[in-house]
C-alpha cells in the first residue's frame, strides 16, 4: 500500500511530534529567550499547531499568537485544535505564507517557526519577511535540523553494517536532500547554516542551541512514548514512506542526479530493512536512542 497525497508534512503530523520537545528544555529557552515578556508571537507555517501549544504554557495568560500556513486544511485544524485546549481566544491561525507574511511591519514581539525554512526555497527571503514583522529588539527564533546527521545514530541491528551498505544509504540520503533543493523545495539540513544566515540579516545577539531530546527504544516498549512511537513505524512501513512516501523521494533522487534504476535498487533494500527493523520490534531485539540534530537559533531584531 503506497501513502496517500496530503498536504506538506502531513506525515509528520501525528501524535508523535507532540513528541519532539522534553517539557524542561523548552522551560529552560523560555527564561533563555525571556517569553514572559512576550505579548505578541507569530508562528509562520504554524501547521496544526504544534510548535505554539508547546510554547504556549511559558507564554504570558494575556500573550495573542498568530499562526500562518498555505495549506487551508492546518489552519482549520489548527484552530479546531486551539478551541479544544480552551485557547483559541488567544491563539488564531490564517493562511499565509512565509516569503509574504501578511502582517504589517514592526507587529510581533516575537516571530519563530519549527521545521520550516527546511521547506523554503529561499531561506534570505524568508527571514527578511520574519525581521519585517518583527519589533525592534523582538526575538526571532526557529528550530530547525540537520536531517543527514540521524543516518550516523546507530541500533542493535545496523551497528555492525558493512561500510558499502552504510556509506550508500548516506549517498542516497544527500543525493535526495539536495534533488529536493534543486527542485526550489528547501535543503533539509539547513539548520547547520542558519546561523550565518541570521547574521548576513543583521540579526543581534545570535545563540544557538541544541534539542536534548532523544525518543528511546528498548524492550519491551511498554511506554506511552514508545507505543506512540512503534504506531509511526508501522504506519509508515505499511504506507512506503521512509523520511518521504516512495514517488516524492523518487522525484529527489533523480532530481539529485541519480538514476531510475539505482534508486529502484536503493528503494528495495531500504524497505527490506525497515521490514527486519519491525520483526526485531516484534521479537524484541530493536533498541535505539533515535538522536536527532534540532537547533533552535535565536537573535534579535536591531
Amino acid at each position: 500500500m503506497t501513502a496517500e497525497p496530503m498536504p506538506h508534512s502531513g506525515h509528520y503530523f501525528g501524535d508523535q511530534r507532540d513528541l519532539w520537545w522534553n517539557y524542561d528544555f523548552i522551560e529552560l529557552m523560555a527564561k533563555r529567550w525571556d517569553l514572559g515578556a512576550v505579548r505578541t508571537v507569530l508562528d509562520v507555517g504554524c501547521g496544526i499547531g504544534h510548535w505554539g501549544f508547546t510554547l504556549a504554557p511559558f507564554l504570558n495568560s494575556k500573550t495573542k499568537l498568530y499562526g500562518i500556513d498555505p495549506e487551508p486544511a492546518w489552519v482549520e485544524k489548527a484552530t479546531t485544535r486551539a478551541q479544544e485546549k480552551g485557547i483559541s481566544e488567544r491563539f488564531h491561525y490564517q493562511i499565509g505564507k512565509a516569503e509574504k507574511i501578511p502582517f504589517e511591519d514592526n507587529t510581533f514581539d516575537m516571530v519563530t517557526c519549527q521545521t520550516v525554512l527546511i521547506h523554503v526555497a529561499d531561506v534570505d527571503t524568508a527571514l527578511k519577511e520574519m525581521i519585517r514583522v518583527l519589533k525592534p529588539g523582538g526575538l526571532l527564533a526557529v528550530a530547525e535540523p540537520n536531517n543527514t546527521a540521524p543516518l550516523l545514530i546507530f541500533n542493535t541491528l545496523n551497528i555492525d553494517e558493512p561500510l558499502d551498505g552504510l556509506m550508500e544509504h548516506i549517498r542516497f540520503h544527500i543525493t535526495c536532500e539536495r534533488g529536493k533543493k534543486a527542485l526550489g523545495l528547501g535543503y533539509n539540513s539547513v539548520g547547520d547554516v542558519l546561523p550565518c544566515a541570521f547574521s548576513k540579516q543583521g540579526l543581534d545577539n545570535i545563540q544557538v542551541y541544541l534539542s536534548d531530546k532523544t525518543s528511546l527504544m528498548i524492550p519491551p516498549y511498554q511506554t506511552d512514548e514508545q507505543k506512540i512511537l512503534l504506531k509511526q513505524i508501522q504506519d509508515w512501513e505499511n504506507q512506503e514512506i521512509l523520511v518521504w512516501p516512495r514517488e516524492e523521494t523518487k522525484r529527489y533522487y533523480l532530481a539529485g542526479g541519480g538514476s531510475e534504476s539505482e534508486f529502484e535498487r536503493i528503494w528495495k533494500n531500504l524497505i527490506k530493512d525497515t521490514k527486519e527493523s519491525i520483526q526485531a520490534i516484534k521479537n524484541d531485539k530493536l533498541s535505539s536512542t533515535n538522536a536527532t540534530v534540532m537547533y533552535l537559533i535565536s537573535g534579535r531584531k536591531v
